[in-house]
């Protein structure tokens, strides 16, 4: 192990430092799910959005935004700006409740529901395909860290 000249411990090669690598594996998942989802006018991240936005109206009866910032560990003004986007295509609807702007309830519409069916189908086989190599014990890994993860 090699001592860097602010004495923080790294790897012997930047290649073999685990945090190097797991960004390299997500900037590559990023780039083929942002091809894949190119084709349903969605980036990644507007999936994801999408993506939890459904999953929680599933299990709630009202959605908010500031709850799928929450969800997703987006903080709240990027959230807001990405379902602004997806507002603009039509895939979501925000509706005040309250006087509060930033409180918006948030709808999947008719084409937001339409369009998540079918980019789900595409990803979850590109998700397969993807992370195959690594298996069931990759998945967990990653599961157990989040596990750590705190938000503020």
């Amino acid at each position: 192990m090699n001592r860097s000249p602010l004495n923080i411990s790294t790897a012997d090669r930047v290649e073999d430092a685990p945090g190097f690598l797991l960004w390299q594996i997500e900037m590559c998942w990023q780039r083929a799910a942002n091809q894949l989802l190119a084709a349903y006018d969605l980036t990644y991240t507007q999936f994801i959005v999408l993506y939890i936005s459904d999953f929680l109206t599933e299990s709630h009866i009202n959605v908010y935004q500031h709850q799928v910032a929450k969800f997703s560990r987006i903080d709240r003004m990027m959230t807001s700006r990405i379902l602004a986007s997806l507002e603009k295509k039509n895939y979501v609807e925000r509706i005040k409740l309250s006087g509060d702007a930033r409180a918006k309830l948030v709808n999947l519409t008719d084409k937001g529901k339409e369009v998540l069916e079918q980019s789900l189908r595409a990803v979850s086989e590109a998700e397969q395909t993807f992370f195959k190599p690594g298996g069931t014990e990759f998945v967990k890994s990653m599961e157990n860290i989040l596990t750590d993860c705190h938000t503020p």
